[in-house]
């Protein structure tokens, strides 16, 4: 509640001012004869009274009630703490095991979800679809609005599920990190090459992730292709093939800069047969007539301001603190060349490795990678920093009473100009 906004409240002698200021005393009029007059009926004049400090109440109301929502006043209502607390992964409800432990949980525990908000478990409505895995530690931020003396949490533990930084809480919490010790295989990407299709597998379980290649020739009993050879058909399930496309590197140097050069055209050659991607380099010395649109990848190696690039540029730029050969500056798909080259400074600094993490080959298949990445945490790691603090055994919720005093001016209104019609004022 803002207890400033009733000093408002001093606007009730608004009405009050107005009633007693028509309280005017009536003027003595002479004539002649009072034959004619009739006797002024005393319990009409009691009526007319009564109804005039009804709407003077019903007025000062309408203000008070006014003053009162703009403060919007709050009610506290104590209760105690729930003595345990249970929390499942929603992943979870479709494991056996886990419906079994919580049958046996009793009545007097409370079951939630390890979701926002923690809504009531409900075992006849269990999600099939949708499912996500949570980020732990930003749920556990949230676990002390729970008022519990302790809480168990039944969870996979996935390492994807840890984003941020570990929370500090004053709740006991115990984590129990279910593994199933399943190890899963799926199929992320197809690249179709001449007459062959490649396919690109994940392989996770609770310790480790890997990556597969499988090359599987056209026409082959294993894959099902489509007319337009543009989708795969692998186990069932139809994959999106897509074509390897040539990367474009336009290398454009100054006279001092062509050891640099040398190594760099080097290291893309490399990187080609490697990844086995078709990277053509052109160098130049003059950009002027160059069509920067047909390049995917420029590096700039001039002290001249470098232009705008259409994807991604390295520039050189040196700095003498710098860690590694290439940084990543705080713009999208820019970096930096900290360091001049030299046969040993780019064994030693892996040039070819960094110039790869720069191209970014694989961005599209990060949602795939997260999805299948089955890989889970010590029970140490997932659990946050305890703080033991003395708190109170019972705590406050409160309560918005507003809707319910906007109810109220509504009903008084209506009120207030029934009674008004009825004594014409």
């Amino acid at each position: 509640m803002n207890p400033t906004y009733l000093w408002a409240l001093l606007g009730l002698l608004i009405p009050i001012v107005i009633h007693l200021w028509s309280k005017k005393e009536g003027k003595t009029i002479k004539i002649g004869s009072i034959q004619l007059l009739s006797e002024a009926d005393s319990k009409q004049n009691s009526s007319i009274k009564l109804n005039e400090l009804i709407l003077l109440l019903i007025r000062m109301l309408l203000i008070a009630l006014v003053v009162l929502i703009i403060a919007q006043p709050q009610i506290k209502k104590d209760f105690e703490n729930t003595k345990l607390t249970y929390l499942v992964e929603p992943s979870l409800l479709n494991n056996k095991s886990i419906t079994n432990i919580l049958d046996t949980i009793t009545a007097n525990s409370s079951i939630k979800l390890l979701q926002r908000g923690f809504p009531e478990l409900n075992l006849s409505n269990i999600p099939n679809e949708g499912i996500t895995t949570p980020n732990y530690w930003q749920l556990t931020q949230e676990i002390d609005d729970l008022h519990s003396d302790s809480i168990i949490v039944f969870t996979n533990g996935l390492l994807k599920g840890l984003k941020g930084k570990r929370p500090i809480i004053n709740t006991n919490v115990d984590w129990i990190i279910i593994d199933n010790g399943a190890t899963t295989e799926n199929i992320i990407k197809a690249t179709k090459k001449n007459e062959s299709v490649e396919l690109l597998s994940i392989i996770s379980n609770s310790e480790s992730l890997s990556f597969k290649k499988e090359i599987l020739p056209l026409g082959s009993n294993n894959a099902e292709f489509s007319a337009a050879k543009d989708s795969v058909k692998i186990n069932d399930l139809w994959l999106p093939t897509e074509t390897i496309k040539p990367l474009n590197v336009l290398i454009y140097n100054d006279e001092d800069f062509d050891k640099e050069t040398m190594y760099i055209d080097a290291s893309f050659k490399a990187i080609s047969k490697y990844i086995n991607v078709p990277i053509e380099t052109i160098i130049k010395e003059d950009i002027t007539s160059i069509a920067m649109s047909n390049y995917n990848y420029v590096v700039w190696l001039s002290e001249q301001q470098p232009i705008e690039a259409p994807e991604v540029i390295l520039v050189y730029k040196p700095d003498t603190f710098a860690s590694s050969l290439i940084e990543e500056s705080d713009t999208k798909n820019l970096f930096y060349l900290t360091k001049t080259l030299d046969s040993e400074s780019i064994v030693n600094k892996h040039l070819p490795e960094q110039l790869i993490s720069t191209l970014d080959l694989h961005s599209n298949l990060k949602d795939s990678i997260l999805k299948n990445d089955k890989r889970i945490v010590a029970k140490e790691e997932i659990h946050p920093i305890f703080k033991d603090i003395e708190t109170k055994k019972s705590y406050a919720s409160v309560l918005d009473i507003s809707k319910w005093l906007w109810l109220l001016l509504a009903s008084l209104l209506v009120i207030e100009r029934i009674v008004a019609n009825f004594r014409k004022q």
